[in-house]
């Protein structure tokens, strides 16, 4: 890896601008990303690895004298470089890599249209630094350069990430690699409403396909200190208990007895049931956490399961996650529920589900099929406290519809 790193300065320690001025030091990539910035005058964050000598005295020196970070860097429209983040959560293969940095490093910049934080691919996924920059820094606009490998059913790029917008209520700029052959697709821009996921992404899996810039216009979207509940989120949230009320009378005589079983969804065993009627209502249980679904659709004729999880994933990373999910199985078998699949032909016209969430960070997911290709809906549906609502339908075949909530004081310390 050594070859490919270059030595990153700290921006808040000196003034340096790489297009203009002499080169102390080796700085090939980094001239590069500061003149493309001011050529075209744009705020430009990019991620890339860097190098940096031990301080003198440094008692965990690595044996060869130097750290070695995951690293976002920013410019300003004139080329200057104002920013720099090593990343403080690696995956299993970084380890191999990089160094984690001792402290956990804040990076945000102001613009004249609002400021910024950034961070990285599996940062999203935990506390540090991610929640202290949202919720105690109220930070509302993420950049978020990514290594994202496709992970259906549950954590697809487009998936998870205009997921954890809607439920962060923060505009996400994810700009994830585009790697096809190794699973590495999917970037957007993603906003919150307080009653859909909205989105601008670009999703291609296609043999040979190309990158994609991403462009739209987003609305500005800020949150007072100590973020209350907005009156529109509150309406949302009297709506949604007077429909879970109406649902649970409706399907009080359907409930769904199928025998449980163990399913794998993303390296996760669930406690699931299968959904083989085209309405129902079902409860489904693991631990403290219990989920359940009414729905009315078109699913008797191709397989679903409906699970729950509660308890710590392992399979790529480690954290504590609670989820309620109804998933498309890849066939009709219930062997192949919680296999990835992109092929659907059914649908939902109404579906209420609800999780008795300890976990307080809850992140809803909507995940269709349009033109055979893994669509995120951007029609109205309804997200609070635990519940989502689809009361109008769905544009496309349903793949998944579920909530992933984190409890970040669970995770293993």
């Amino acid at each position: 890896m050594f070859p490919y790193l270059e030595y990153i300065p700290d921006p808040a320690a000196r003034m340096w601008n790489p297009c203009n001025r002499s080169k102390p030091f080796d700085s090939e990539v980094q001239t590069e990303l500061s003149c493309l910035a001011k050529t075209h005058s744009l705020y430009l964050v990019a991620n890339m690895g860097a190098t940096l000598p031990c301080p003198p005295g440094d008692t965990s020196c690595p044996d060869d004298h130097r750290y070695q970070y995951n690293t976002n860097v920013v410019y300003a429209p004139n080329g200057d470089f104002i920013a720099r983040y090593f990343k403080y959560n690696l995956n299993k293969e970084e380890f191999s890599y990089f160094d984690k940095p001792a402290v956990v490093n804040y990076t945000k910049f102001t613009t004249p249209f609002g400021t910024f934080a950034t961070f990285c691919s599996n940062d999203i996924l935990h506390e540090e630094p991610t929640v202290t920059l949202i919720k105690k820094m109220n930070i509302t606009n993420i950049v978020f350069p990514s290594a994202w490998r496709e992970q259906l059913p549950l954590m697809s790029a487009i998936e998870f990430h205009s997921a954890f917008a809607e439920g962060m209520l923060i505009n996400l700029l994810a700009a994830n690699l585009h790697i096809r052959t190794m699973g590495y697709y999917g970037s957007g821009l993603y906003w919150p409403t307080g009653v859909s996921i909205n989105a601008s992404y670009c999703y291609n899996d296609d043999v040979g396909s190309g990158g994609f810039l991403v462009v739209d216009k987003l609305t500005p979207f800020t949150i007072p200190s100590g973020r209350p509940i907005q009156s529109q989120h509150k309406k949302q949230h009297d709506l949604i208990n007077r429909k879970l009320n109406s649902d649970i009378e409706m399907f009080s005589d359907e409930v769904n007895t199928n025998i449980s079983r163990q399913i794998s969804i993303n390296g996760d065993l669930y406690t699931s049931v299968l959904i083989t009627e085209d309405a129902g209502r079902t409860t489904v249980c693991q631990r403290t956490l219990c989920c359940t679904v009414m729905y009315e659709g078109g699913f008797s004729a191709y397989l679903y399961a409906f699970g729950a999880f509660d308890g710590l994933h392992t399979a790529d990373d480690t954290y504590y996650l609670q989820a309620c999910a109804f998933i498309k199985c890849a066939n009709n078998s219930a062997e192949s529920c919680g296999q990835p699949t992109k092929h659907a032909e059914s649908y939902i016209d109404k579906m209420t589900m609800q999780g008795n969430f300890s976990a307080p960070y809850q992140y809803p997911e909507v995940l269709t099929i349009i033109d055979e290709e893994p669509s995120l809906v951007t029609e109205i549906w309804y997200f609070m406290a635990g519940s989502i609502i689809i009361d109008a339908g769905l544009s496309g075949e349903t793949i998944t519809v579920g909530i992933m909530a984190r409890d970040y004081n669970k995770d293993p310390r």
